[in-house]
Parts: structure tokens; C-alpha cells; sequence
């Protein structure tokens, strides 16, 4: 009798334990131009979803062309495939879709009249958890990225600068570069952020954005004389800036090994797409630019990956990204960006 007390007390902690820990997955992806720049791109996008099933995608570039709601449509599409996904749009050029349900929205940052991104936030009730999910996209005209590797950065123009010989003459005066990303309204977008969440006390606050920027968990020590940086260990702002909040980057907390999981979001080969998305003819932009950061201490990533055709451009060449021991999905079928997706896994704990 004894023992099966015991099996029943057992049986019970592990429900308990069962039922104060839940999964959700979530799906941060550049939709580029909203899919107009490729064949179908409406149906492409719609495929990726429903393949993958994440139960929150954040978007960017969000356009709503010709004054019509590209998410109204994505989720009209969606559903029509038997999927379950509500969602809208609050302005700017992100949005939001979701299996859970949406209880509040609010706008934290908005520069689109100039296109210099914007940030909205989506409280959702995941499972009787509150948890705020805030799609971004920031200031891509500032992309001082480029700067180390012989180009500017989009202000005044994205050509190369040359060393007089027909060769990129990189920047590697770590101050200039910083001044120069820190033209750009990333930094006001952040900041707005993180003055959100410490209102919102002990939510917890997710992010999923394409920065438009880099990390300074990835270039490092270990990669200064990877995808031409060129020798330089940059402590990019706006990544520290939210790190120094408290927020942890998800792919990082997952893969820190930045050598052998550099994360690479940009460039992304789009499939059918006839022109070139590289805008570095002769040095290696690959970055990781897409990212998922979140702060709360019930949150947890537990599992991430990047999405998309597994295909990227290095010296304005087309190259797999088969070297590296990033985990990939849906690599196999047409893919309608110039951005890889990243998908990540989280639980919740009580």
C-alpha cells in the first residue's frame, strides 16, 4: 500500500512539474518588401509558416502597399490552410501573428515617416502567462557594417571605397565607425525599448528584429579575421546597450560558440530572384543582423535555428553556408527573402 502512495505521490510531482512547464516557439523573419520582390511571394511566406508552425512570427518590412493590411492578408491566407493564427497590424513597418491571444498592443518606437524603423509591442497570454512580444526593424540607412569592409554604410551612397587601386580601402578606426552607426535612430529605437520594459516591472519582454546592425558577441577576438572584419573586435552599442538592461540574445544563449555557429542572417540567396542582393561585390558582408532577445526570469531558450535557403553571397558570390554547424530548417524549398529567418525554441517555467 505503501508503495503505491509513494507511486501516486510521484506520479503527481511529475504532473506539477509537467504542467508549470511550457514551450513555445517563435519565428523572427524579414519578409523583404513584404514579399513583392519575388514570384508569389504572399504564398511563399504563408508556406514557410505553415511548414514550420511557430506559434509567434515578428515581421519586418511590413509595407501595407496600396493602403491594404499585408497582415490581414498573410493570416486570411494562413487560414484558409486550416491554420489558427490572429494578429494586426499597429503601424509602422512591423508586425505580429499569433497562436496565442492578444491582449493589449502599445507603440514604442516610430520613425517610418523618415524610414528609420520602428518597434511595437504585443502582450499576449501564453498558457495564462503574460509575456510581451515586440516585433522591430531599425535603421538600415547607417549601416556601418559595411564601413570595416571598404563601403559605406548607405549615407551618402553604398559604393565602395577605393584605394586607389580598385580595391576596398576598409575603415578600422573603431571610433569612426561607432560615430557613424550612431547617426542612425538604432540607438533612440533602443532606448525606447528598454525604457519600455523597465516599466513593465517583472513581464517578461521579447524582441524579435531585424537591427539592420551586428552584435558584439560576434565580432570578437575569436572572428576578427573572419567574413572581412578585417582585424577589428568592435563593441557594437546598441547589443551592449541591451545586453547591459539585462536582456540575453537567444541565439547566442544557445550557440555561444560564435566561431562555429556564427549565425549569418544576411545576405540570404532568394530563390528565382535573377538580380544579386549583395551589395559588396568584393568582400565577405555575411552578419548576423536578425535577432530574438528576451528578459524574464521564467523564460528560457532552449533550442534555435535559422531558416531559409541555406544559400548566402560572399565577394558577390554565391555560396552555401554548409561549413558551419549552424542547425538549419526548411533549407530545402523556394525561399522568398534576402534575410534568413531565426526560429527559436523557448520554455516557461513557474
Amino acid at each position: 500500500m505503501k508503495r503505491y502512495v509513494a507511486l501516486g505521490f510521484l506520479y503527481f510531482f511529475i504532473s506539477v512539474i509537467s504542467f508549470s512547464q511550457r514551450s513555445f516557439s517563435i519565428l523572427q523573419l524579414n519578409i523583404w518588401q513584404e514579399g513583392t520582390m519575388v514570384d508569389s511571394g504572399l504564398n511563399k511566406i504563408a508556406e514557410v509558416i505553415t511548414t514550420l508552425k511557430p506559434d509567434i512570427v515578428t515581421f519586418s518590412e511590413v509595407r501595407n502597399y496600396e493602403g491594404k493590411d499585408w497582415t490581414e492578408k498573410l493570416i486570411a491566407k494562413l487560414n484558409q490552410s486550416g491554420n489558427n493564427y490572429s494578429g494586426k497590424y499597429i503601424t509602422g513597418d512591423v508586425s505580429l501573428i499569433s497562436k496565442f491571444p492578444i491582449t493589449d498592443t502599445k507603440v514604442i518606437f516610430d520613425d517610418t515617416q523618415f524610414d528609420s524603423g520602428s518597434i511595437t509591442a504585443y502582450l499576449l497570454d501564453i498558457n495564462g502567462k503574460k509575456v510581451w512580444i515586440c516585433p522591430g526593424h531599425l535603421d538600415y540607412k547607417y549601416y556601418a557594417v559595411y564601413m570595416p569592409r571598404g563601403y559605406t554604410g548607405g549615407v551618402p551612397d553604398w559604393k565602395m571605397i577605393d584605394d586607389g587601386n580598385g580595391n576596398p580601402h576598409p575603415v578600422t578606426n573603431i571610433e569612426t565607425i561607432l560615430a557613424y552607426n550612431k547617426l542612425s535612430k538604432k540607438d533612440e529605437a533602443i532606448k525606447a525599448f528598454i525604457g519600455f520594459a523597465k516599466l513593465e516591472g517583472d513581464t517578461p519582454v521579447m524582441l524579435g528584429m531585424d537591427m539592420n546592425g551586428a552584435s558584439h558577441l560576434d565580432w570578437t577576438e575569436k572572428t576578427k579575421d573572419s567574413f572581412d572584419h578585417n582585424g577589428l573586435v568592435i563593441p557594437w552599442n546598441n547589443t551592449l546597450a541591451l545586453e547591459k538592461a539585462g536582456f540575453i540574445d537567444a541565439y547566442r544563449k544557445v550557440y555561444p560558440d560564435e566561431v562555429n555557429y556564427p549565425g549569418i542572417t544576411w545576405p540570404a540567396y532568394p530563390t528565382g530572384y535573377k538580380k544579386k542582393v549583395s551589395w559588396t561585390p568584393k568582400a565577405d558582408e555575411r552578419d548576423r543582423i536578425d535577432f530574438i532577445f528576451y528578459k524574464g526570469n521564467d523564460l528560457n531558450a532552449k533550442d534555435a535555428y535559422l531558416v531559409g535557403s541555406k544559400e548566402s553571397y560572399a565577394k558577390g558570390q554565391k555560396i552555401k553556408m554548409d561549413k558551419f554547424k549552424d542547425k538549419w530548417l526548411y533549407d530545402d524549398k523556394p525561399w522568398p527573402s534576402d534575410h534568413f529567418g531565426v526560429l527559436i525554441n523557448f520554455e516557461i517555467k513557474n
